[in-house]
């Protein structure tokens, strides 16, 4: 009975290891917050399709219900997040097409980051741009639009549409 336990307690430790090597390697796969192959890992969240864009914001002026005095305000707004988002997927779409050419050398573990971090800093000037006309937008609005999209963005209203 001792013989049968130890083989048991030896296969359970190798599947153990194997299965932990496996989730390492796939670990390392995904890279700093990136999903499988460079793609978003933001799980329960889907990337919107540029054609939504203008859907969405019509959605969102109409639950703010916007009036024709914020209407400048919003349309800068509106203009700004449509441009960031088309932006984005245009750069996220390029990066796909690089990484499934089959002509791309194997790139230096440096250099990724480097370039990761190229493409954070472009994000955050993006973002900064979009905070910039939310801000104008929010002056414009009433006590009662504030308090929706205070409660409403970056929920059911996020900025990545």
């Amino acid at each position: 009975m001792k013989r049968r336990q130890k083989i048991t307690l030896t296969l359970l430790t190798a599947a153990t290891i194997g299965i932990g090597a496996m989730a390492t390697s796939y670990a390392t796969d995904i890279g700093m917050g990136m999903g499988p192959g460079g793609g978003c890992a933001m799980t329960g969240k889907k990337m919107a399709h540029p054609a939504r864009i203008d859907s969405k914001l019509a959605e969102m002026k109409e639950i703010l219900k916007i009036g024709s005095e914020q209407e400048e305000a919003w349309a800068t707004f509106a203009k700004t997040m449509k441009q960031q988002k088309t932006e984005m997927m245009s750069a996220m779409q390029a990066k796909m097409q690089q990484r499934t050419s089959d002509e791309q050398p194997a790139q230096a573990a440096p250099d990724r980051i480097d370039e990761r971090i190229q493409s954070m800093k472009q994000r955050l000037a993006g973002m900064e741009t979009v905070a910039a006309t939310m801000k104008q937008l929010y002056a414009v609005l009433t006590p009662q639009q504030k308090e929706v999209l205070d409660s409403r963005f970056g929920r059911d209203m996020p900025m990545q549409f």
